[in-house]
């Protein structure tokens, strides 16, 4: 059963401080991104990079794909993004599969674009809505 949880937020800053709050807990993790353009999903990302102690300057690897940020000595976190990938080739299946298996701390942005299939059992999703009110609904789900 998954384990759920659910927080709202009302400025960038207060998602990129959940971002750092959670940080300890999705260190390890395989973590997809859900949520529309703009909605806060690299601002919690620099978050958790603070949180990990990331000094790399957190960007969106829209136009690259991924970035590979240094945690430790021994220990990555890479950044992919998928934003530009309508569909996925069996190059971009077969990379992915490889950075989940190499990889012990992967955040992966954009995750809509996955079938359910590629996303391993053991895994964190995050998804991102916000109210017309404008404040934000974030759905923290694990699942072991």
């Amino acid at each position: 059963m998954p384990k759920k949880s659910t927080f709202k937020t009302t400025e960038a800053s207060a998602t990129e401080q959940l971002g750092k709050r959670l940080a300890l807990q999705i260190r390890g993790q395989k973590v997809f991104l859900f949520g529309d353009l703009g909605i806060g999903k690299t601002t919690f990302l620099r978050g958790l990079a603070c949180g990990l102690k990331i000094s790399s300057k957190i960007k969106s690897p829209t136009f690259v794909g991924e970035h590979i940020h240094k945690i430790s000595k021994n220990e990555n976190l890479v950044h992919l993004d998928l934003y530009r990938d309508e569909s996925l080739g069996i190059e971009k299946i077969e990379r992915l599969q490889e950075l989940f298996t190499s990889f012990e701390t992967v955040v992966v942005e954009w995750s809509e674009r996955l079938s359910k299939k590629l996303l391993p059992r053991k895994r964190v999703e995050v998804e991102f809505s916000e109210s017309k009110s404008g404040e934000r609904r974030i759905n923290f789900v694990e699942y072991s």
